[in-house]
């Protein structure tokens, strides 16, 4: 009967919350724990490095239910609790505490820790990264001293994460020089021609942009004073933020045997190699029907979606993850998503609408529909999505003319 069985789920994050709830929801009358390192009840991570720095939302809005809703569901959800191995032999997890509880089906969602600048200095005050609550917290607390008092922001890292901490900080004020190994930002993530958008973007908000370079130092008596570049160029710096990739955090499932390779290596219903292990979100690296390979993704949408669906998995549900790429950035007064793919693309289209930036771009490979990006529109994700499902040709002249409707771009041959 499932009121004896026992599910844990080890990474009290979105992806673990969102099982948690929904193993409740799909009927689940066992016991259901969920265990978290962090000091704090389930959050999301996504608006860390956005709103909450500048202060713009109370922190309820960072959580992902309110204190009670727990307790409610009759979810056990444990706080400041580490889980140290895992045992597939026994179908048991370790805490940190000795403490040993076994499973019937068990579930990772350990998530990512970023990547670590090693280089002279990197000991110094004043050096962030970001991916907790606390790292926020401190971050947002030296960039508020920094707006006070003139200081100067260096961010290293032109992706996502770099980008937005950049824009928040420009939101507060204070003097930000952008680097990276890129020549302009978001390139890897979105091609030269729409990272040259976020490039102006950065630039008429007064961000000091340094392409093409690395961090060879950081310069300081106890706190950071500067940051020197690989070209010789010396950054004064009262706070740096290192926003540089992020590894999944693999070392219990690589310690219990199961296979990792960029990530807990799973099947299209998030099993792993080890029987009733599953794993989901930004650690697991997923069989994906909608793109016939591999895909481990960083992102808020893997999290949304993967936790559910590792959750029914453990239910006995085995329908096949499929799922077309997603995610979505906020800068400044620019709200943008992204759907798909640009891999291979062979022809570029955008489409023009009323409104401040408003726009949205396709990528085109072969004729079909592989991505669209919108900016400052919403409700458009859904149909480019089934466009790109779809895999129908595409009239690109037809997707360029605002008065068309998306469904309409479809040609019948």
């Amino acid at each position: 009967m499932s009121e004896r069985r026992t599910f844990v789920i080890v990474g009290a994050g979105f992806a673990g919350a969102r099982a948690a709830i929904t193993l409740r929801a799909e009927g689940f009358d066992g016991r259901v724990l969920l265990l978290g390192d962090e000091p704090v009840r389930p959050y999301d991570r996504v608006t860390l490095s956005k709103h909450y720095l500048y202060g713009k939302p109370g922190l309820h809005s960072l959580f992902v239910h309110d204190e009670t809703f727990y307790a409610a569901h009759n979810i056990e959800l444990r706080v400041s609790t580490p889980v140290v191995a895992v045992d597939v032999g026994a179908w048991q997890v370790e805490l940190a505490s000795g403490e040993r509880i076994g499973y019937d089906a068990l579930l990772l969602t350990t998530g990512c820790e970023p990547r670590r600048w090693a280089g002279p200095g990197s000991g110094l005050g004043g050096v962030h990264y970001l991916r907790t609550l606390a790292d926020a917290d401190r971050l947002r607390a030296a960039l508020v001293a920094a707006a006070a008092h003139s200081g100067r922001l260096v961010v290293v890292g032109t992706g996502w994460i770099g980008c937005e901490i950049a824009a928040a900080a420009r939101e507060l004020g204070i003097d930000v020089a952008l680097v990276g190994r890129s020549s302009v930002p978001l390139e890897h993530q979105l091609g030269a021609r729409m990272a040259g958008f976020y490039r102006d973007l950065h630039a008429e908000h007064g961000v000091e942009l340094y392409g093409g370079r690395e961090v060879t130092e950081l310069r300081g008596q106890g706190s950071v004073r500067a940051v020197v570049l690989s070209d010789g160029t010396v950054l004064p710096a009262d706070v740096v933020v290192f926003g540089i990739g992020a590894r999944p955090r693999v070392g219990l499932a690589r310690a219990a045997g199961l296979t990792v390779d960029n990530g807990i290596m799973t099947d299209a219903q998030f099993a792993t190699s080890a029987p009733r292990v599953f794993a989901a979100g930004d650690v697991a690296n997923v069989w994906n029907g909608a793109q016939g390979r591999r895909t481990r993704l960083e992102h808020w949408a893997a999290a949304l979606r993967q936790g559910p669906a590792a959750a029914r998995a453990m239910l006995g549900d085995r329908h096949p993850y499929s799922q077309i790429p997603f995610f979505f950035t906020d800068q400044y007064d620019v709200w943008m998503e992204f759907t798909g793919e640009t891999a291979g693309a062979d022809e570029f289209v955008t489409r023009t609408l009323p409104g401040d930036r408003a726009f949205i771009a396709f990528w085109l490979r072969g004729g079909r529909l592989a991505a669209g990006m919108n900016v400052n529109i919403k409700g458009i994700p859904d149909l480019v999505g089934a466009l790109i499902s779809g895999g129908r040709r595409i009239n690109a002249r037809a997707l360029a003319d605002p008065d068309i409707p998306l469904a309409d771009t479809v040609l019948s041959y």
